[in-house]
């Protein structure tokens, strides 16, 4: 009815429109004379088109509110689904459960979806002796193609495909049609490389998101410091970062580890950075105190030079934790072999003395001199490969083995020769396994008064304290850290020792 009522509205309406026109147009002809004559009917022809517009209006506008009021659950179904394909992550159903890198790619670079056939996506790790060429051929990437791409990538200086390490992972994205797209190559836990095969100008390293956290540990040793120090955090990987800051960068020269006793204590302040959730390494050290036979050992980093590429670890009166020598050559993951009279060697197989001390590193991690001094030898040998050699007084002496070949150019540009004076901290070259090595590592040799000796068992001359200038700007950071440390409870104060 309601229907009946509009459509007759609006016939009524363009029907009133014709006599309309014909008054405006006697109007213009033959002025407001002929209007006059007749001006109850003209006013009835002039007024009836804005009734009936204004009637057309109102009924319009009550249908819709009608519609509206009897289908709000439609409505809103449809308001809900346009918002979510404006928000909502795009569908990788198709695409393998297990290929978390891949998908990463796909979201964070918010690739087209549409483009990219997910079930032909390809995720792997890099086979022994596979390169770049072994990798792309299969997907009919020419060698045209392939040195284009590797020239682009060295140029512009984003990647150099000599880099690729066996274990490493990738992913293949292909277009719907066949053609592979897109190559992402994980360099480490905090970025990838991602290639486009469309356009090469888009290749890019991607820095995954990171996350700082700052931490506050207090620890109560009962058996042994990593038990500690897991008890306190998430994951084995933080432990073992926790306890080489301890045990191989802050105290390695004031405290026994391996002689420690139960009860002794710890408090540390740090900062991590965190990708996906997943520990990647410690940022920043604030401080710590080491409580050892009831004694407290402080620990405040502060940097004098801001050119050395390490941190220093001061006490509360001001003096120096490290000694005249660096604790290790190289920021390690650990000691893969000590110093010993008799060792069986990995790949001889033979007992003989190992005077020398292994620290397993990441292949092409700097290697520093562990004190001032002036190098002696930079050169390569049958089973030490390359190596240099540093005297730092008329005492000391200090070797470093197995050097990657990179570093005779490292050597070249930098000057590093026999004569050359060398400063504690300074890059003298790379981690490799050159010469008779099984694995990437640095082995660290020591003399004293012409002798191998065991560093690690040296009463090694101390490091200079504070300097004076230094003092008022140390105690400051100082006093405000301790404080910290001390408002730092243990994780059961009233602990009694079960063997007492």
């Amino acid at each position: 009815m309601n229907n009946l009522i509009y459509l007759t509205l609006k016939v009524l309406f363009f029907t009133s429109l014709i006599p309309l026109f014909f008054l405006i147009l006697k109007l213009f002809v033959f002025g407001t004379k002929k209007i006059k004559q007749n001006l109850a009917f003209n006013l009835i022809v002039l007024i009836a088109p804005f009734l009936l517009l204004s009637f057309l209006t109102y009924i319009n506008k009550n249908k819709d509110k009608k519609g509206i009021e009897e289908n709000p659950k439609e409505k809103l179904v449809e308001a809900n689904n346009l918002n979510q394909s404006i928000n909502e992550e795009p569908v990788l159903d198709s695409l393998n459960s297990n290929y978390n890198f891949s998908k990463e790619i796909i979201l964070e670079n918010k690739l087209n979806v549409k483009n990219i056939d997910l079930q032909k996506c390809i995720e792997r790790t890099i086979k022994k002796n596979e390169n770049i060429t072994l990798i792309l051929k299969p997907f009919n990437i020419t060698n045209k193609k392939i040195f284009e791409l590797d020239n682009y990538l060295k140029s512009n200086d984003i990647f150099d495909f000599n880099k690729i390490q066996q274990g490493d992972k990738y992913s293949l994205l292909f277009s719907k049609d066949g053609k592979l797209i897109y190559l992402g190559y994980e360099l480490n836990k905090q970025s990838y490389l991602l290639i486009d095969f469309v356009n090469l100008s888009d290749c890019k390293i991607k820095e995954r998101p990171f996350e700082i956290k700052r931490h506050e540990l207090a620890g109560i040793i009962n058996t042994h410091l990593w038990q500690a120090v897991n008890d306190l955090v998430d994951s084995n990987m933080e432990t073992e970062a926790v306890v080489s800051v301890i045990a191989d960068k802050i105290y390695p020269w004031t405290i026994r580890f391996t002689h420690l006793n139960p009860n002794d204590k710890f408090k540390i302040i740090y900062e991590s950075k965190y990708i996906n959730n997943e520990f990647v390494k410690i940022e920043h050290v604030y401080a710590s105190v080491f409580e050892h036979k009831g004694e407290n050992y402080y620990a405040i980093p502060f940097k004098e030079d801001q050119e050395k590429k390490y941190t220093e670890y001061f006490d509360q009166k001001g003096n120096n934790l490290r000694n005249f020598f660096l604790q290790a050559p190289v920021d390690f993951r650990r000691i893969s072999s000590k110093y010993s009279k008799s060792r069986r060697h990995p790949i001889t197989g033979r007992v003989t003395a190992h005077k020398g001390t292994d620290f397993a590193a990441p292949s092409g991690s700097p290697i520093f001199s562990t004190a001032d001094g002036v190098v002696t030898a930079a050169k390569y040998k049958k089973y030490n490969g390359y190596y240099v050699k540093i005297r730092h007084n008329n005492t000391y002496e200090t070797q470093y083995l197995h050097m990657q070949k990179k570093s005779v150019n490292f050597w070249k540009k930098n000057g590093i020769k026999p004569g050359t004076r060398i400063k504690q901290g300074q890059i003298i070259g790379y981690v490799g396994q050159t010469g008779l090595a099984t694995g990437p590592h640095v082995c660290y040799r020591f003399w004293k008064n012409g002798k191998q000796v065991d560093p690690f068992k040296q009463n090694l001359p101390p490091s200079e304290p504070i300097k004076e200038k230094n003092r008022a700007a140390f105690n400051l950071k100082k006093n405000d850290w301790i404080k910290k440390l001390e408002e730092i409870k243990y994780p059961d104060d009233d602990y009694v020792d079960q063997n007492v």
